[in-house]
């Protein structure tokens, strides 16, 4: 049968179309495929700082777990060096395939704050995969200082403005941004001693060489309940269940509002495809309604919980947010 040019030039315009939906037919089917077919390897856990500390004890908590969900080994793997960046610029070069993970935290939401220098962007180069919990931070004094709550701190500190030291795990570092937020909101003069870590910083405080100091709970809650420190309040919106005696800084100070509660999050390569982000979601997820990473997390200071990638990220926006305006507000400069 001859086709008319109207009938020939109107089969030929649709032969394209036809080709373009047939190609995202076969798209369709294939991306879910990527995800039954993950993982078929190990999966390697980035931790940024060494072994012994708080990201080590978590990565290793959750590893175990993740590792049964996902049916393949999941290594703990320590790249620590230049406050993080070695692990970060590790994890963003990696492969776009979801076996790289690693442990963030909070920090690395406000790189671009806090370090602008910094050559990793982190919505650019990383997924945020979920959280794994949020953890507060506690506001703790010697125990001779004569300051019994947050209301009568801020009275000492206004009477000796200037006077009073309050030591911190590094510049920059959560405990440092969470002690300037109040410092700003209390509307006290008191002066910032930085430490390398809190070892020394506890031993100092005990020892009344820096009158209060500012830490991650999960490391502090041993010498408050041991009587060596004095918890005035704790940085979440609700009080810890590991600390229930101590006031949020909100209800202790007077400070209706104050929050600030960083997390421990789950991200991978940023082109990684977002159906293996979502398994990998999933995954977590389900790791952690595991009751012995559960407990083992409460017992780290850490309140467990999973989020979706959406809610993960605006999660790390929200905490990029806060902590841009503390960094603008206290003219923090640069990070450990």
């Amino acid at each position: 049968m001859l086709l008319s040019r109207e009938s020939t030039s109107g089969a030929t315009a649709a032969a394209p179309m036809r080709a373009a939906v047939a190609c995202a037919l076969l798209l369709a089917f294939a991306v879910p495929a990527i995800a039954q077919s993950f993982p078929v390897k190990p999966l390697r856990l980035i931790v940024r700082a060494p072994p012994g500390g708080g990201d080590d004890l978590h990565a290793r908590l959750l590893a175990g777990p993740l590792a049964k969900v996902l049916n393949q080994q999941v290594i703990v793997e320590y790249r620590p060096g230049a406050g993080g960046l070695v692990a970060w610029e590790f994890t963003a070069k990696a492969p776009p395939d979801g076996y790289t993970l690693l442990l963030a935290a909070s920090g690395l939401a406000g790189i671009r704050s806090l370090r602008p220098e910094m050559p990793v962007d982190p919505w650019r180069d990383f997924a945020w995969v979920s959280k794994v919990g949020t953890f507060p931070l506690v506001f703790y004094v010697n125990n001779a200082l004569p300051a019994k709550t947050l209301k009568e701190l801020i009275a000492l500190a206004r009477k000796r403005p200037g006077e009073l030291n309050y030591g911190s795990s590094g510049v920059g570092a959560t405990p440092h941004l969470a002690a300037e937020y109040f410092r700003g909101a209390a509307k006290i003069d008191i002066n910032h001693v930085p430490f390398k870590g809190s070892s020394q910083l506890y031993i100092d405080v005990m020892a009344g060489r820096v009158e209060m100091g500012t830490s991650v709970l999960g490391g502090t809650i041993s010498f408050v309940r041991a009587g060596k420190l004095r918890a005035l309040g704790v940085t979440s919106a609700t009080r810890s269940p590991q600390l229930p005696d101590v006031p949020t800084v909100a209800e202790a100070a007077g400070l209706p509002g104050f929050e600030f509660t960083p997390f421990y999050a789950i991200v991978t390569q940023g082109q990684t495809p977002r159906d293996i982000v979502n398994l990998l979601s999933a995954s977590i997820g389900k790791a952690l309604s595991v009751p012995e990473l559960r407990d083992g997390l409460l017992q780290a200071g850490t309140e467990p919980g999973a989020n979706t990638p959406e809610q993960m990220l605006a999660l790390a926006k929200h905490a990029a947010g806060q902590i841009d305006r503390i960094v603008k507000a206290s003219g923090i400069k640069g990070g450990d």
